[in-house]
């Protein structure tokens, strides 16, 4: 996906500027890790944090209402698990 810098819209966190790209995240919900792709959202030159219009706020938050079913999700990954309590 092209990168399109918005010099009208500053970062709300250290104000440089933002792009459009596609991301993903991934979202605790209990002892469960979901990562969701293909986002449309705003990165900071700067600072990295991501940012989202309303429509896809309100994808995310629907998607994490019902608990990320499953059954719709694209594919599976496996992910390892590590403690620091015996490196510590």
């Amino acid at each position: 996906m092209e990168k399109k810098t918005l010099p009208t819209v500053p970062c709300p966190r250290c104000e440089s500027s933002l792009v459009s790209q596609t991301v993903r995240t991934a979202i605790w919900q209990d002892d469960r890790v979901a990562i969701v792709e293909d986002i449309p959202g705003y990165v900071c030159n700067s600072c990295m944090e991501q940012f989202y219009d309303d429509d896809v706020s309100d994808a995310l938050r629907r998607l994490t209402e019902e608990s990320f079913p499953s059954a719709e999700a694209d594919r599976e990954i496996s992910v390892p698990v590590f403690s620091l309590k015996t490196r510590l």
